[in-house]
């Protein structure tokens, strides 16, 4: 009994030592988060310096500074370090494509040979456009204050074999506006009844191609108002198959 409580308590405070391990991590960053403050989209990339240091008492290697987007990457010239030895992560932070409040992330990764480590650097800032994140995102101006990314839109065979389309619609407004939508009789509309303030809604559909040999061409109008005041029509297309 005694043995096995002192096999038990051995097990847990190598746990306890391995966790404090992967939690101090290999490297150190200096500042591992670093603010842009306030830039435009369109005044250049900024580069960023995020020096670091082994302190795991091991040579170690840098194996990969990886990003999820364009707009924030990072690289590491030299990527093996012995004990105590310092590097920096230089990282560039382009805001072309970015509106609004940004956190981007690197994940760092590191390995002594034995264990392999993530590590995490950021980056934040605010990035001004002379556009709303409405004219960004919904290119497509259809009136009222409504926007879209397109005017002519695609049908689609789904898993079940039906034909059916998805429209994302945009109320660029500071108001709640109301949606009517009006299709050709052979089109089965999912549509919303209303759009909250600067946000987006689907308008979904379906096409019944009963009857309808292949390789049909299929052109659609839908007609669409905005608290009752017509807008710009949108187009649904596509060939049967």
């Amino acid at each position: 009994m005694e043995k096995t409580r002192i096999i038990a308590l051995l097990l847990l405070s190598l746990g306890l030592q391995v966790q404090a391990r992967a939690q101090a991590g290999l490297v150190r960053f200096a500042q591992p988060e670093q603010t842009v403050d306030t830039v435009r989209f369109d005044s250049g990339a900024i580069t960023l310096r995020y020096p670091f240091e082994n302190v795991s008492g091991k040579t170690i290697t840098v194996l990969e500074v990886h990003s999820n987007c364009g707009c924030f990457t990072g690289e590491v010239k030299n990527r093996v370090l012995a004990p105590g030895a310092q590097s920096v992560l230089t990282a560039v932070f382009d805001p072309h494509s970015l509106y609004g409040d940004q956190t981007r992330y690197l994940t760092v990764v590191t390995t002594d040979g034995q264990e392999t480590v993530l590590s995490s650097i950021s980056a934040k800032g605010y990035v001004l456009r002379d556009q709303s994140e409405g004219e960004i995102r919904y290119a497509q101006d259809l009136g009222h204050g409504l926007r879209t990314d397109t005017t002519v839109n695609a049908l689609k065979k789904d898993r079940f074999g039906d034909y059916v389309f998805s429209i994302p619609l945009y109320n660029d407004t500071d108001r709640e506006i109301t949606l009517t939508v009006k299709a050709p009789f052979r089109v089965k509309l999912y549509a919303p009844a209303t759009i909250a303030p600067h946000s987006r809604a689907d308008l979904r559909g379906q096409y019944n191609a009963r009857w309808k040999r292949r390789s049909s061409q299929v052109l659609g109008t839908l007609q669409i108002s905005v608290d009752g005041a017509p807008v710009t029509p949108l187009q649904i297309k596509g060939t049967l198959y």
